[in-house]
């Protein structure tokens, strides 16, 4: 899966609420959302977020987005992996405990 580096990394993900709960950290499989592409199997395991918070506001007001950027700093070496994924500039992808993800968030603004 994802890569897991010495030193901790932001990451910005477009979540529903503010703050933002352990649904807005829940993979497509956690949710029950089918899997279309077995291909993608690993993507549908984890949870899509930016490298900057731009790159996440533009994601969020796409339609079917949540309204709000939760900023994550995530530490290196800990229960989460992540590696860049995807054709979009900045998306990576997070594997790990919903709940790890939350407790992660530093701080989440409105789009």
């Amino acid at each position: 899966m994802g890569d897991r580096e010495s030193s901790e990394r932001t990451f910005y993900r477009v979540v529903a609420t503010d703050p933002p709960t352990r649904r807005d950290f829940l993979s497509h499989e956690a949710l029950g959302i089918p899997l279309r592409n077995a291909d993608d199997r690993e993507l549908w395991q984890g949870v899509s977020v930016q490298a900057t918070e731009q790159q996440a506001r533009q994601r969020a007001r796409l339609p079917g987005f949540g309204r709000y950027v939760a900023e994550l700093l995530v530490p290196g070496a800990g229960p989460i992996a992540w590696r860049r994924t995807g054709r979009q500039r900045g998306h990576h992808t997070l594997w790990g405990d919903p709940d790890e993800m939350l407790a992660c968030v530093i701080r989440t603004v409105p789009v």
